[in-house]
């Protein structure tokens, strides 16, 4: 169970790379703010591309599938290391978008398989796993920028990270897939489940909490580098220390037995956060606000993954594709973002993360 509970690790540290590092992107390959909030929303929107693969995920070997999600995960890191334009790029986000996604459906899949009765806890500790990769991943680029090496060789060594990890996953007996009880097509097997409310209302609401993953933080740290001269290293050591906050929101939900907090709670504090980031940023805020939003996305995602991850058993992998397709609405968020920014300047566009924390808050108003 350990090499599996560490996807969400390897997969949140290697997320963060292009969203903390779009600063640099930009003026080290000549992007528009346009051009990179189109990749920053390609990155997660090309999963869109892979909602079919859930079926898969249920029938077929899941050892070969997040190998290969693995392998190629790493492969179009580091080609994204070494692209010189926009369209290099575009090639390296499509390629992991694609495979990365892949990786995480059989594996995290595999782990509620294996957890049994014990998936809730499971999911907290891998998401645990996860927010701990929220603070790798900064101090992963720190790093970089620190020695002078740059954010190329930041994505190169996530690149080769990832490759081995795709190599030890191949070696791992992994739970074989259940026989399906009738004989539906794929197809017909993803329209089921997409026609089942709960996992709509699941989906819309993960919706939400995907605009403040990792592309707000992108966003985040060029709007405190870009508006409001901070350093890249300041920021991205400030950035990486309100992350801390996820890390500590996890390991509670980790150890907790039943005991959870609302989504109307977690929205609340969102709101707290992202209006002090917009509001008063400087370096010492920032930690604060990051620290609150991380806390909150994470404990609403731990929330939202247990509650939809085991509403339809036997089919976790179509039920957890079509959910997470349903939350890609949330990844036209950059995309705004860029465009606004590009009009009116970036410190305007970040209001818009004010307004859909609030909508947040207004979606979550009956959640319990």
């Amino acid at each position: 169970m350990a090499s599996l509970l560490l996807v969400r690790f390897f997969d949140e540290t290697v997320a963060y790379l292009p969203y903390a590092s779009v600063e640099s992107i930009r003026a080290d390959v000549d992007l528009t703010y346009a051009q990179a909030g189109f990749l920053l929303f390609l990155y997660p929107g090309v999963g869109l591309l892979m909602t079919p693969f859930g079926v898969l995920v249920d029938r077929v070997n899941r050892r070969m599938l997040a190998a290969l999600g693995g392998l190629g995960y790493g492969a179009g890191l580091c080609l994204f290391a070494a692209a010189g334009d926009f369209w290099l790029l575009f090639t390296a986000v499509c390629v992991m978008g694609t495979l990365g996604d892949l990786l995480v459906q059989a594996a995290e899949v595999s782990l509620l398989e294996i957890a049994g009765d014990n998936a809730e806890p499971a999911l907290a500790r891998a998401n645990l796993l996860a927010a701990v990769g929220d603070l790798a991943g900064p101090l992963l680029l720190a790093a970089a920028l620190w020695s002078g090496l740059g954010w190329r060789a930041a994505f190169w060594a996530a690149g080769a990270a990832m490759v081995v990890y795709g190599l030890v996953l191949a070696t791992r007996p992994l739970p074989a897939p259940s026989p399906p009880e009738d004989s539906e097509g794929v197809w017909k097997s993803l329209l089921t489940v997409a026609r089942d409310r709960r996992v709509v209302v699941a989906g819309l609401l993960v919706a939400v909490i995907v605009a403040f993953d990792d592309t707000f933080i992108g966003f985040a740290m060029a709007f405190l580098i870009a508006g409001h001269d901070l350093s890249p290293l300041v920021t991205t050591v400030a950035t990486g220390a309100g992350l801390a906050g996820g890390v500590a929101a996890a390991a509670w939900a980790s150890r907790t037995n039943g005991r959870r907090v609302s989504l109307r709670t977690c929205a609340l504090v969102l709101v707290a956060g992202v209006f002090l980031l917009v509001g008063v940023p400087t370096a010492l805020t920032a930690a604060l606000a990051m620290a609150l939003v991380g806390a909150s996305v994470n404990l609403a995602w731990i929330i939202l993954q247990a509650r939809y991850m085991t509403l339809r058993p036997g089919q976790v992998g179509t039920t957890s594709a079509v959910a997470e397709a349903i939350a890609q609405l949330g990844v036209t968020t950059p995309l705004v973002t860029g465009l606004l920014a590009d009009k009116a300047g970036l410190p305007q566009a970040m209001w818009l993360y004010c307004g859909l924390a609030l909508v947040f808050v207004a979606s979550t108003y009956r959640s319990r």
